[in-house]
């Protein structure tokens, strides 16, 4: 269960960056984020961004978003399963994603064109 949740937030973040090499190795259970796994299990939210990684993958305008470390992946995930449930709104998604990932704007926009 721990592989399959590392996998589906590894696939969800690494699609997003788009062109970003697969992550090597896994973390260990103790040290995950809670949250990061609960995204990991939410079937909708893993839908919708298997939908989305397709919209990303045919947009050519579309660049990749450096998420580089770990760290920045996940704190991504938890955004984005925050704004996708409605926990935050796109707005405040947009204004943090923008602040953390300056020159994105587009990208940002197009993420947030496409939440529910």
């Amino acid at each position: 269960m721990i592989t399959r949740l590392n996998r589906v937030s590894a696939a969800v973040v690494t699609t997003f960056a788009l062109a970003m090499p697969l992550l090597q190795g896994c973390a260990t259970g103790s040290q995950e984020d809670p949250r990061v796994v609960a995204a990991g299990m939410d079937k909708p939210f893993n839908a919708w961004t298997d939908t989305l990684i397709s919209q990303i993958k045919a947009d050519p305008k579309y660049k990749r978003i450096p998420l580089d470390t770990t760290a920045q992946q996940e704190e991504f995930t938890v955004w984005l399963h925050n704004a996708y449930h409605h926990r935050v709104t796109k707005q405040e998604f947009a204004s943090w994603a923008n602040s953390q990932y300056p020159g994105h704007q587009y990208e940002v926009a197009f993420i947030i064109s496409r939440l529910p």
